[in-house]
């Protein structure tokens, strides 16, 4: 047989020439990129939004209590058998939903410096909700702190919109059925309610419904219940859409519905939960240990004592009547603040005013007045 050696050549070098390609291609695939997780800064105590740390604490709840679905999972009848502590629970959860923000040793850290910021004379008074007044004291028996009863109550006790409810019930079915939650689950609840101009997505918004908390965690580790820890958060998200449905862009600054805004939370807070626990969660865990220039932080202090104190009767209206509706709540403080001549005290004050003068003029104002140093209607550029 005879071969014809040029064409053997020829082949062999073509093999050759498409195996260097082949291996070439393979060589130069491009990789696919592992994807890189921001590393949470330790030196950092992140806020969260108000609506997941509610969830977390629920879904701990719901692993202890035999009538929810959760009971039964696998996971969490090793969290019950390891006895895991509610702290310990919340950051591993908040380790897994937010790997960039959320660090070991985080609530520990939060918890520390929130105790700390509470003045020692106050504490016992704020440990748990108690009485406001003596339970012997028949005129005031209204305000003894509603205790929780079940989801039902909770909605009827804070006379929830069909919004507010809807969202408060698929918050709870959320924590409370068999899986355990994520954010993309979170990111698909939204609240809408056309008569408040209300159309927000819970935690994508860039102007959230609930806002984001850092310091009030301490309650929720300190057993208040989430129930109490809901009370605070409708409280501040009513707050927030009313006084902008009222003085839309007008609600900071120093400005009247900044003012409004600071009488209606204080006004909820003291009768949905106590007046302790409505001066620590707006004079300590919001003005106290956040940055805020001097005129707004004396303003707002002020503000909140009015709401929760001086004038708290004026805007709840009688017990029994009007025990439930913070919608004539709104209206009496609304009335309140429109009535500049008799119920407002004007502070000619700036945010470069240093704070020993604003303190000095805030001593001497009627506490029994509401204060303002803003009256522009136009909310000031940074």
């Amino acid at each position: 047989m005879k071969y014809n050696y040029s064409k053997i050549l020829f082949l062999c070098l073509m093999l050759l020439a498409t195996g260097c390609k082949i291996k070439k291609a393979v060589v130069e695939a491009p990789q696919q990129q592992p994807t890189i997780v921001q590393q949470a800064d330790t030196t950092q105590i992140p806020a969260f939004p108000a609506e997941v740390l509610y969830v977390l604490a629920r879904e701990y709840e719901s692993i202890h209590d035999s009538t929810k679905a959760k009971f039964n999972m696998p996971q969490s009848e090793i969290i019950r058998h390891d006895s895991m502590p509610l702290e310990q629970y919340m950051e591993q959860r908040l380790i897994q939903l937010y790997p960039e923000k959320a660090y070991k040793g985080l609530l520990h850290k939060t918890n520390v410096i929130a105790q700390k910021a509470i003045p020692p004379k106050r504490k016992k008074q704020i440990e748990l909700p108690q009485l406001e007044m003596p339970a012997s004291s028949a005129t005031q028996l209204e305000d003894r702190f509603h205790t929780f009863v079940s989801d039902s109550d909770e909605v009827a006790f804070m006379n929830m919109t069909a919004a507010e409810e809807k969202l408060y019930r698929e918050l709870n079915s959320l924590a409370d059925d068999s899986s355990f939650i994520t954010l993309k689950q979170m990111k698909h609840i939204t609240i809408k309610d056309s008569a408040w101009n209300l159309d927000k997505r819970l935690v994508s918004d860039t102007l959230p419904f609930f806002l984001q908390e850092r310091w009030t965690v301490s309650l929720l580790l300190s057993g208040i219940g989430t129930n109490v820890f809901y009370r605070i958060m409708q409280s501040k998200a009513r707050a927030e859409y009313v006084s902008e449905y009222y003085y839309p862009g007008q609600t900071s600054d120093g400005m009247r519905g900044d003012a409004f805004k600071h009488l209606f939370v204080n006004t909820m807070l003291k009768r949905y939960t106590t007046e302790a626990l409505a001066w620590l969660v707006m004079d300590i865990y919001w003005e106290n240990i956040r940055t805020n220039a001097p005129c707004d932080m004396v303003m707002d202090l002020h503000n909140n004592h009015v709401g929760r104190s001086t004038q708290y009767k004026t805007f709840r209206g009688d017990f029994w009547k009007d025990r439930y509706n913070w919608l004539g709540w709104s209206d009496n403080i609304l009335q309140f603040v429109e009535d500049t001549t008799n119920n407002a005290t004007y502070q000619q004050w700036n945010k470069q005013l240093p704070l020993f003068f604003i303190q000095q003029d805030e001593e001497q104002a009627d506490k029994s007045l509401y204060l303002y140093w803003n009256k522009s209607k136009i909310k000031q550029q940074p």
